[in-house]
């Protein structure tokens, strides 16, 4: 930028200029001074040499500070139109740098700063989002910018050629730094992110259920839905983390996730619910008929695959139902009073005596139970439960879920583990675990022996073909003892035994020969 340099003085600035002998014509002679004329011409001479001296001395000065002036303007003339050396922006030396330079160098500065920092918000291999500063609202600052170009400028571009020579000189000693002041990083947009991503990381949980109870199936009977972990996006948290990584300049992936919600329910709690208390077989034997076999079948399908609530009961024959033809049972060979006759049902008694060894082992509570009038050959003695509903007369099993859970029965004929050939009647029950390595069995004792009558009881042969003749007989079935049982329930933890359960107190009657007699009279 032009300067305008002080005392560049023009001729006419000088008041007098000096006299000069005309050319041509002389003039004539004057007539001598006179004496009083020559002391006044001495005391006017002495004035003006002052003045001219003061002129000649002045001009002498004028010309040195003029050669000043031209050696400073030499030295500063290289920052004519550029900075200073010793003036800083942002940390950044400007000097020998046009304004527009300077205003390009430190922008190109300030937009590398605001891309330094990068952060990728990821979620399960997507990236959301990519962070930068401007993204938390840093952005450049042109107008301080600006401000502080044109403060630095001033420096060295104000006043006379000496003023500008002293602040160029003053600047090596103490440079000048000016910095733009760094906008204040904001939440404000990263606050808005984080609400829209929440709702894909949020999720409630949900807890396991038991789908499907398969009793057919021993060895996975229940199919559970898995439980799966929640998960809430705890916005405030995450994004004080983001604006310290911001603040520190950490770069890099930032995963996001969300603080885990655990399920009410679990799978593992549900098997704690479902595990197997009991598990029963009674062997069929190998004379019973396919009409028996189905009559067990048949009973065991109608309990097959129950569920019975806390509290609930569960009775035998409402559950069975009537033992007819219409309702797809067989004639078989069944105990009736102490004697097998050929009946509708015969068989389902092995299914209700397992049923009720099932129950016992299991813990639950036997509301009803009736023995049988003479020992059966699938159970022990004081083990077994009879059933009978026909013609008016009912005999029924029952007993009560008393546990705080769920009772499940699986129930089925199948072939023993020992023989293929033969067949069991198997009845597991499901609920809440009697406890890591705990079990019950039953046992029965017999403490009491009853000797059998001496009299005998007879049966008429209607038929004749056993015997003919009223005093002819045959015998039919021996004299039995009867029998008193005590039956226990014993809690084994690991095998041992560590409770003993006083069950019940069982009278098997002792029994009569049995012997055919003839119906015909003697001739």
């Amino acid at each position: 930028m032009p300067y305008q340099y002080a005392n560049n003085m023009s001729p006419q600035q000088y008041p007098f200029q000096p006299q000069r002998q005309p050319h041509g014509r002389q003039h004539p002679p004057t007539e001598p001074e006179k004496p009083n004329e020559k002391a006044r011409a001495k005391r006017h001479k002495w004035p003006v040499v002052f003045l001219l001296a003061l002129i000649v001395i002045g001009l002498s000065v004028f010309g040195v500070q003029a050669l000043r002036d031209r050696q400073v303007a030499r030295l500063i003339a290289p920052y004519e139109e550029v900075y200073a050396p010793g003036i800083y922006i942002n940390g950044i030396g400007i000097a020998g740098l046009k304004p527009q330079e300077a205003l390009e160098a430190l922008r190109e500065d300030m937009l590398g700063k605001l891309n330094s920092w990068s952060l990728n918000l990821n979620y399960r291999g997507h990236t959301f989002a990519t962070l930068t500063y401007s993204t938390l609202g840093m952005t450049i600052e042109e107008n301080q910018l600006y401000a502080l170009l044109n403060q630095a400028w001033q420096l060295t571009h104000t006043g006379d050629v000496h003023t500008r020579k002293a602040a160029i000189d003053k600047l090596q000693i103490s440079p000048y730094y000016g910095q733009v002041a760094q906008s204040e990083l904001s939440d404000q947009q990263l606050e808005t992110m984080l609400s829209q991503i929440a709702p894909f990381i949020n999720k409630d949980p949900v807890d396991a259920a038991i789908l499907h109870f398969q009793p057919d199936n021993d060895r996975e009977p229940f199919i559970f839905q898995q439980e799966q972990q929640g998960a809430r996006f705890d916005i405030p948290s995450v994004r004080e983390q983001i604006m310290a990584w911001a603040a520190a300049g950490q770069s890099g992936d930032y995963e996001l996730a969300g603080e885990a919600i655990p399920p009410t329910v679990t799978v593992a709690q549900l098997k704690e619910k479902v595990a197997l208390r009991s598990s029963i077989s009674t062997p069929i034997s190998t004379s019973s008929t396919e009409n028996r076999n189905n009559n067990i079948r048949i009973s065991l399908s109608r309990m097959n695959g129950m569920i019975l609530k806390p509290g609930e009961s569960f009775s035998f024959n409402k559950v069975v139902g009537p033992r007819t033809l219409q309702a797809g049972f067989y004639e078989a060979l069944e105990q009736v009073y102490g004697d097998l006759v050929t009946g509708v049902g015969g068989g389902v008694c092995q299914s209700s005596t397992t049923l009720y060894q099932a129950t016992l082992t299991a813990g639950l509570t036997i509301a009803k139970r009736s023995i049988h009038s003479d020992k059966v050959s699938y159970s022990d003695l004081g083990q077994d439960a009879t059933v009978y509903l026909s013609s008016g007369r009912e005999i029924d099993f029952s007993f009560k879920n008393t546990t705080p859970e769920n009772i499940y029965i699986a129930a089925r004929v199948r072939p023993a583990s020992n023989s293929s050939k033969r067949l069991v009647t198997e009845i597991r029950i499901y609920g809440q675990s009697l406890g890591e390595g705990v079990s019950y069995r039953l046992n029965s004792e017999t403490v009491q022996v009853l000797a059998p009558p001496t009299d005998k009881k007879y049966v008429v042969d209607m038929t004749g073909l056993i015997v003919t003749y009223r005093d002819e007989e045959k015998l039919k079935s021996k004299a039995q003892e009867g029998y008193v049982v005590e039956t226990y329930l014993e809690k084994l933890y690991n095998g041992q035994v560590v409770e003993r359960k006083f069950i019940s107190r069982d009278t098997y009657q002792p029994k009569k020969a049995v012997y055919y007699r003839g119906n015909t009279p003697v001739p």
